[in-house]
């Protein structure tokens, strides 16, 4: 099975496009050659929304903020988890991408969602109180973000104290299929950037082949 492109360039582009867009594929992965994309069985899977959100264990009245909700995995997953009680906000800056997650969000009948177009690079920039999260998830959103320090202080500002931070990010490029080299954000680096926004790291984990995850906390400031 293949999709015929004019370059490799477009390929590649293509393979950035989807990345941003999809969170999992569960039984192939799209490869890069000359001419045409291949699929290739049981090769590859990307991060599991399900497993990152049992990490979170989460509880049935909390609120869950997810910076760059994309194509809305973590989102089902965690309204699944939270079943009606909680709540789960999804933001991202791309408003084409919200509406379709509010379609399935409506289709399958599913309670406690908030789209939001917004731009969590900028100080306020998600338009959220100040403290108004219990958690705070960043899905593959840190590599493509220009101001990353900016984002992960927008987290901080609101998550409440002892609220949880989740980070996941691609561990490498892997030809293409993750994002481009230069924009790889390594674990060392993450970690240095969540630390400097005020987070204290509680542990890390594998969130797949692929991936790194990280959790966070917010402290309550010393009295």
């Amino acid at each position: 099975m293949g999709l015929s492109s004019p370059s490799a360039t477009a390929h590649q582009k293509y393979i950035v496009q989807l990345q941003h867009s999809l969170t999992r594929i569960d039984v192939s992965i799209f490869t890069l050659q000359p001419a045409t994309y291949t699929l290739h069985p049981n090769k590859m899977q990307f991060t599991n929304p399900d497993n990152n959100i049992r990490e979170l264990e989460l509880k049935g009245d909390e609120t869950l903020v997810i910076f760059g909700s994309g194509a809305g995995g973590h989102t089902f997953a965690a309204l699944r988890v939270l079943g009606g009680s909680g709540r789960v906000v999804a933001i991202d800056p791309r408003q084409q991408l919200l509406d379709r997650v509010q379609s399935e969000v409506d289709r399958m009948k599913l309670s406690g969602f908030t789209a939001k177009c917004a731009d969590y690079e900028h100080a306020n920039g998600t338009g959220l109180q100040q403290q108004y999260a219990d958690v705070v998830m960043v899905p593959n959103t840190l590599f493509s973000a220009s101001r990353k320090d900016t984002l992960l202080k927008e987290a901080h500002r609101v998550l409440k104290y002892s609220g949880r931070l989740l980070l996941v990010e691609w561990k490498d490029s892997y030809g293409g299929m993750g994002p481009q080299p230069e924009h790889v954000v390594r674990e060392d680096t993450a970690r240095s950037l969540i630390e400097t926004a005020g987070l204290m790291i509680e542990r890390t984990y594998a969130a797949g082949a692929q991936h790194y995850g990280i959790v966070a906390r917010k402290q309550a400031p010393n009295r």
